[in-house]
């Protein structure tokens, strides 16, 4: 059963005339006879009762005449949505990214999409970087705001999405909370809060570099894998963290954030994707995420 065998069928259902159909159809009288007599016999059933007077459904045609109507109806719904996705105006995306870029202007360029593509069908997943280069190359993920560290990524896109630098959190009350700034090597002595190795080995193992070189080994007490964690063990005075500059936006007491200076990496978030053709939604988000531009948090001293 074709499309073209069902709208043929459906011209003469609807008009009951084969020459008003053929009209319709902008088609010759005798080859629409021809294709409906065809039609029944692949169906093996007679869809019109026929004569010199007039034209009249049967009972299987009056079946077929309800269904019809609904699979034209699906199949152009069908086409309405292949060419939105062809175009990035449907479809989906879903896109993978870290706890962190919550608190970057992530949530303001996924608002602006999402008004400006309605019909995309926007899913979020939130990863480890790790995880999100996987499912990306498994095609589990059609996109991800990922922090690179010496992984190699040279078969993927690569956009970047954020920068910025590092602030030290300390409780209120702390013995260097009257600074303005403060050098990493002023950290000897003091207790961490840090994050676990496997969440991210490689910024890891270039902080414990950095210590290491600022001339001590840091005493972890606790390990947090999310900021926000890092930021509330601080309030409770389990010790002291380093976080993200844009965490300084959400002000909770009991803590303060200083400056911190210092040869440490600073915070690069990247917008990684396959190179692929034929993924508007993608490009799509790109072009979003570059017309926002960059909206970074800074220390307030």
């Amino acid at each position: 059963m074709e499309t073209r065998q069902l709208k043929y069928f459906l011209a003469v259902a609807e008009e009951l005339h084969f020459g008003r159909a053929a009209k319709r159809l902008h088609i010759s009288q005798p080859p629409l006879s021809q294709q409906i007599m065809k039609f029944e016999e692949e169906l093996g059933v007679k869809l019109f009762q026929r004569n010199k007077r007039s034209v009249s459904l049967t009972a299987a045609g009056n079946s077929l005449l309800r269904d019809a109507r609904s699979i034209l109806r699906s199949i152009e719904r069908a086409e309405a949505k292949l060419l939105d996705a062809a175009s990035g105006q449907g479809g989906q995306l879903c896109l993978g990214y870290i706890g962190p870029a919550l608190e970057t202007s992530l949530t303001e360029i996924i608002r602006g999409y999402k008004k400006s593509y309605p019909a995309v069908r926007l899913s979020l997943r939130e990863m480890f970087t790790k995880d999100q280069l996987k499912a990306l190359r498994k095609g589990e993920i059609d996109a991800g705001v990922v922090r690179l560290f010496r992984h190699d990524v040279s078969d993927l896109e690569c956009e970047l999405f954020h920068r910025e630098s590092y602030a030290l959190v300390l409780p209120s009350d702390h013995r260097l909370s009257e600074k303005e700034s403060v050098d990493i090597t002023e950290l000897a002595g003091e207790q961490f809060i840090f994050f676990p190795r496997e969440d991210q080995p490689r910024l890891y193992d270039e902080w414990m570099r950095v210590f290491a070189e600022s001339g001590f080994v840091p005493d972890v007490v606790q390990e947090a894998s999310r900021k926000s964690a890092t930021v509330a063990l601080v309030a409770a005075r389990m010790g002291i963290g380093i976080v993200p500059e844009s965490m300084v936006r959400r002000k909770p007491q009991g803590v303060v954030f200083k400056k911190l200076t210092g040869d440490f990496p600073s915070i690069e978030m990247q917008l990684v994707y396959k190179r692929q053709e034929g993924f508007p939604a993608v490009l799509n988000f790109v072009d979003a995420m570059r017309a926002a531009g960059n909206m970074q948090g800074r220390v307030e001293n």
